[in-house]
């Protein structure tokens, strides 16, 4: 049964969480898994671990203190 938030993790593929993560970081920092150079074991193991793909992301900007494509055009102006 899914929730309100959607299909649950475990529902989902690693391809489609691995997709999700890479979008979001295009999305977000301009930036692609490989931009990033984001071990794949480690990425494996996050979504082993139920971890969502946005939290993922959420976490990596913040460890590496990275700014969002949206503050970068602002501070532009």
């Amino acid at each position: 049964m899914e929730g309100s938030m959607g299909p649950s993790q475990n529902d989902q593929t690693y391809s489609d969480w691995r997709k999700a993560v890479d979008e979001r970081l295009k999305e977000i920092y301009y930036l692609t898994i490989e931009d990033a150079e984001i071990d794949e074991d480690y990425r494996v193991k996050h979504w082993e671990s139920k971890g969502a793909a946005f939290e993922f992301v959420g976490w990596f900007g913040n460890k590496y203190d990275l700014d969002s494509l949206t503050l970068l055009v602002l501070c532009n102006y």
